[in-house]
Formats: structure tokens, sequence, C-alpha cells
């Protein structure tokens, strides 16, 4: 099945596509915020938590399967060009992503954080291992998908994670005092190491978003992009629903039976406590199955039931705004994250992240993060989007890959 077999070349957006990327980024904001700028009394709270772990945990997950449809969906506006054209579009997109999220650390944390692989460079790196997807059968690609998921522990046999991650790990707060044990996470933050070998570890292994998991759903959402090009998207949702329903039993089961385990199995078991740095088997499965779960919902409501497109609430139309400029979206998230903590430490000496304020400060900063990003995209796109990113990169693919 070729994702090239379609009756229209520019069908209409996938409008659950957009809503979906759309709140998984504000998501992404929400959570960074509370992160980076919470202190250590905001991180044993509920909203913490929620954002952290509730939302975070599978947010991620999302906007990287969003992104694999996506390339489906797009590619339906290139049928018949030479497959040479096409890769030398595909490498100047996932070269600029890959560099973005490189510069975006840089500006953001400082030059000795560059090597930290925050989700950009992962999907700089995922943008054109799909292009040879499209040779690929469907049930190919999902056959490679699950054989990652479950070699995913034996492949980390052997890493130490302990020398990047600040040492042992320790229960998640807040969900520790009823059920101690069942969620873990990494004592300190990732540490960048100048080296050859840490770089290459870090990037497939070890890093905030390395290869190994998480190249699994990209792949993921380029299957299910093919289904919904081929119109056949609609009579798999309770299938889907299903499958995503028995993942998420699964995660959550089998970090239950694992609770009072080593906390070492989180990376080489499977049968072992939640864990999203590094991504643990169980909590894998957990975010697939909730990823397919909502993705469904989502479809279904606003593409096979497609409400009125001239009567779409007004946050649906933020999501999609968003999802237009997503990687403009994310890339100013984070400087007005870095940037006013480094202004901070110019004028007090003392660096806060991680320490800055509580929780409910936080929170209110990310929402009024949201607010600002969402404005200054509608004045950018007043002005047809000029110089942001998809700006750039649009005019980059112009100049070098035009048919």
């Amino acid at each position: 099945m070729s994702y090239t077999e379609t009756e229209d070349k520019k069908s209409e957006r996938i409008l659950s596509v957009d809503v979906m990327r759309g709140f998984a980024l504000i998501c992404m904001v929400m959570v960074h915020f509370m992160v980076y700028l919470g202190d250590a009394a905001a991180v044993d709270t509920w909203p913490y938590f929620f954002l952290n772990h509730v939302l975070g945990d599978w947010g991620a997950a999302c906007f990287l399967m969003m992104m694999g449809m996506s390339q489906v969906l797009s590619a339906q506006k290139h049928v018949g060009e030479d497959n040479r054209l096409i890769f030398r579009r595909t490498l100047i997109r996932g070269g600029f992503i890959f560099l973005v999220g490189v510069f975006m650390l840089a500006l953001s944390w400082g030059p000795g954080k560059i090597w930290q692989w925050d989700i950009l460079t992962l999907m700089g790196f995922a943008t054109v291992m799909l292009f040879f997807c499209r040779f690929l059968s469907s049930w190919s690609i999902l056959a490679i998908v699950v054989s990652l998921i479950v070699c995913t522990p034996l492949l980390r046999m052997g890493i130490d994670f302990n020398a990047v991650w600040g040492g042992n790990f320790v229960n998640a707060p807040v969900i520790s005092r009823y059920l101690p044990g069942i969620l873990l996470d990494p004592a300190k933050e990732y540490e960048v190491v100048w080296g050859a070998k840490e770089i290459i570890q870090g990037f497939l292994f070890t890093g905030e978003f390395p290869v190994i998991p998480w190249i699994i759903f990209p792949p993921l959402g380029f299957v299910l992009g093919r289904r919904i090009a081929s119109q056949r998207m609609r009579q798999d949702l309770q299938f889907l629903v299903i499958i995503g329903s028995l993942l998420v039993l699964l995660g959550l089961g089998w970090a239950y039976a694992a609770i009072g385990r080593p906390q070492s199995s989180i990376i080489i078991d499977y049968i072992v406590p939640l864990s999203f740095y590094p991504d643990s088997f169980t909590m894998i499965c957990y975010q697939l199955g909730v990823a397919l779960i909502v993705f469904s919902g989502l479809f279904f409501y606003y593409d096979v039931c497609k409400p009125d497109k001239q009567k779409l609430s007004f946050i649906v139309r933020i999501y999609n705004r968003i999802s237009r400029s997503s990687l403009t979206f994310y890339f100013l998230h984070y400087l007005l994250i870095g940037w006013p903590l480094v202004l901070i430490y110019l004028l007090t000496g003392k660096y806060y992240k991680y320490a800055l304020l509580g929780a409910i400060p936080a929170l209110l900063c990310g929402f009024a993060a949201v607010i600002l990003l969402v404005l200054l995209l509608v004045f950018w796109g007043k002005h047809k989007d000029r110089y942001s990113l998809e700006w750039f990169l649009a005019a980059i693919t112009k100049r070098f890959a035009s048919p």
C-alpha cells in the first residue's frame, strides 16, 4: 500500500491532526514552564504532577505520532515527483529541524547543552528516516516498530544510564504517597559530556529524546497517515481503541506488578515501574495506548462526524494556528524560559533553573506564555508568517529543491 495512491492530490487538512498537535504543544509549554521554573516545593504538588506526568508523559508521543501522519498527508501534494527531488527536499527539512533543535538548546541553556538531545533533533532525524518508509509496506513498518519496542530493553544492556542521569532513580513525588515505586524519575537532569562516544550514545540511547526507543512513534503515525489518506481510517477506529486500551492496561498493570523491583530494572527489563527518562517498557506501552485512544476519539469527532468548520470553537482555531506554526511555537517557548533565567542571573548572580517559583506562579507563567505565543502567531499570520521558521524552511526548500 502506497501513500501516493490517493484520489485527490490536495485533500483538505485533517482537523484531528491539527487539534492533537496543537493540544500537545500547549501541554509541552505548560509542562516545561512548570518543570524548569518550579522550585522544590512545587515538585511535590498536584499541579506539577498533573502537568509533568499525567499530560507530559504521553504528550511527546502524540506529537511525534502527528509528525509521522503529517509526512504522509503533505506528500499527497507531491504525487508523481521524482524520488531524488523528494529526498533532497526531505534532507533539507530534516537537516533544518535538526539544526533548529541544536540552535534552540544553545540559545536557551548555553552552547554546552547542545548535545542534550531535545525532541527537535530527534524529529530532524526521523524526518529523513520516514522517507525510506514510503518504500515499505505498512505491515513491514509495524513489524519494525514492534521489534524495536520489544528489543529496546535488550539494546540498552551494558549502558550506564546512572552516569548521565545523576545516579539512582527516585520515586516521583505525589503519586509515591499512594503507590510508592510505581513511577520513577532520574535523580538529576541529563549531564552533557563532550566526547564523541558520549555524544553518539546520548543521541542513540541516553539523551532526553534518544533514537531508541522514541523513533517508534513517527513510523506508527506514518502507517496511520496512510490509512487516513486511503480513506480507511474510519473503519479502524474501534480496533485502535481496543488495542490502545489493552496497551494502557498492560503498561499500568505491569508497572503495578513491578512495585518493589530494583530501580535499575527500568532500563533492561519488561515488568518494570513507569519511567519517562529513560522511557521504560511499561511507559512505552502506556504512551502508545493513550496516543491511539486520544487520536481515535479526535478523528471520530472532527473528521468522521465533521462539525461545521464555520462554527469551530475558539480553542480549535487556536490549535490550528499553533499546528501550522508548530516549529516556531516550540522554538520560542524555550527562549521564554531560558532568557529570563539568564537575565535574573545577571541581576542577582543566582541561576534559578528548577528553583524560581512555586507551583501556582509557574502554572500562571506557562499560561501567560501560551497566550503571548498565540498572539505572536496571529500577528505573524497577518503578515503571511514572514521570517518565521516555517517561512525560512519554505524559502530554503524552494531555492534548493524546486521541481
